[in-house]
């Protein structure tokens, strides 16, 4: 039996997820992670490389002879180090630059969408704030206004009247508070209904559903307040059915594949889409070239296969060939962030861990702290359980989230 090295690509609670499943397989021998954070360094197997640029880790990669690249972060996919690595004929899992404008660039994937018949909200695009401002006057509300590229998950807001979407407009465009992603921006109709998070796996000829989660964006209970990168997930999502996952199948997943291939798009990883269900209708809010953090964590925590096998078969283009299993019932996850996230919060607060946790924890913003482990972003850390049902899992993971404590710790209740 071949002996692997693998590399993961980025730094948070997704990445520390893939290290940990990768690190299961008896194939894998080693687990790098870059740039990682040092809570991952706990895990076995498993190190953190100081890499932060494409071609750093690119000579880490070559220096130490990894057998597998697997990309968490859309940043990194967005500059281009799945080109890069192809050219030096690296394994590597993630889509090409030019696929990865699906995610980058919000203009870039509404216009595919209508392109090829996928079932999303009617939207128009800007690159002129007073055209913005003067479409925004006379338009019905809600609306949505989207950033165009990449933001973190924070470039979107509802808006309920002019007011408010004068203001988003003004930050994006004029005070450019997200930097050039938001020199363009999309105002679309705001659709009513539930969020669901879909997951594909693309060998570039063929794909194979995933699952499906639910995400909790809002940082308030009650999907309530500003946007964040995600304060929870629940895998399998819990109000799809059959009868949806047949809409969902033919207005959604097969006009996507379909425009990828009409449109030459070389896809191989995984495929996130992001679905709106307006009364029974599900709508595309957005594509993501990778997994989503923190429904990453949920997802891999329920997954029975070998994530190694089923990444050797995204790179020899036989997806078709994994037999994808999960674990019965459901997996939780729960963020832990610092109080002020996603704005301003503090850094460096000593995290204390009581000795009975029975939950996972994936670690995203940390660093060492002399012996201890002291808080290093606005989403700390994340706790995963798995139960029969979802009710078990909850009260795991909340039970474990009054065991671990820093001074500024604050999580959602309603997950």
């Amino acid at each position: 039996m071949v002996i692997m090295k693998i590399l993961v690509v980025g730094k948070g609670g997704r990445e520390h997820a893939l290290a940990w499943k990768f690190a299961q397989s008896d194939k894998v021998d080693e687990v790098y992670v870059a740039p990682g954070n040092e809570g991952i360094s706990l895990e076995k197997k498993c190190s953190v490389v100081d890499a932060t640029t494409v071609e750093q880790i690119l000579n880490f990669a070559k220096s130490k002879k990894i057998d597998l690249t697997f990309v968490g972060s859309e940043d990194y996919l967005a500059n281009g180090i799945v080109d890069v690595f192809r050219e030096e004929n690296l394994a590597i899992i993630g889509p090409e630059k030019k696929s990865a404008h699906l995610e980058s660039s919000k203009v870039f994937s509404k216009q595919f969408m209508r392109r090829n018949n996928v079932q999303t909200a009617n939207f128009e695009v800007f690159d002129n704030a007073n055209n913005a401002i003067n479409f925004a006057k006379k338009t019905n509300y809600p609306v949505v206004v989207k950033a165009d590229g990449l933001a973190s998950g924070k470039g979107v807001f509802i808006c309920d009247n002019f007011e408010q979407a004068f203001k988003a407009i003004e930050e994006m465009m004029v005070e450019s508070r997200f930097s050039d992603a938001g020199k363009n921006i999309v105002i679309e109709r705001f659709l009513n209904g539930f969020e669901a998070s879909l997951f594909l796996l693309l060998d570039a000829r063929n794909y194979k559903f995933f699952n499906f989660s639910k995400d909790h964006k809002k940082l308030l209970d009650g999907e309530k307040g500003p946007n964040t990168g995600g304060l929870g997930a629940i895998t399998p999502h819990p109000s799809i059915d059959g009868r949806l996952m047949k809409k969902i199948d033919k207005k959604v997943i097969l006009p996507t594949i379909n425009g990828l291939e009409k449109e030459d798009i070389f896809y191989k990883g995984i495929l996130y889409i992001g679905l709106l269900i307006e009364n029974g209708e599900p709508y595309v809010l957005e594509y993501n070239v990778r997994l989503g953090d923190p429904e990453a964590q949920s997802i891999l925590y329920l997954l029975k296969s070998d994530i190694l096998e089923l990444s050797e078969n995204i790179v020899e283009s036989n997806i078709m060939d994994s037999k994808i299993e999960w674990y019965d019932g459901y997996s939780l996850c729960l963020v832990l962030c610092s109080e002020g996230y996603p704005f301003s919060y503090m850094k460096g607060e000593k995290i204390h861990f009581e000795p009975r946790i029975d939950s996972k924890i994936f670690f995203s913003g940390v660093k060492k702290g002399g012996s201890d482990l002291v808080t290093n972003g606005g989403r700390v850390l994340s706790l995963v359980n798995r139960a029969a049902t979802l009710e078990e899992a909850r009260k795991a993971v909340y039970q474990d989230a009054e065991r671990i404590h820093f001074n500024s710790k604050y999580y959602r209740k309603d997950i």
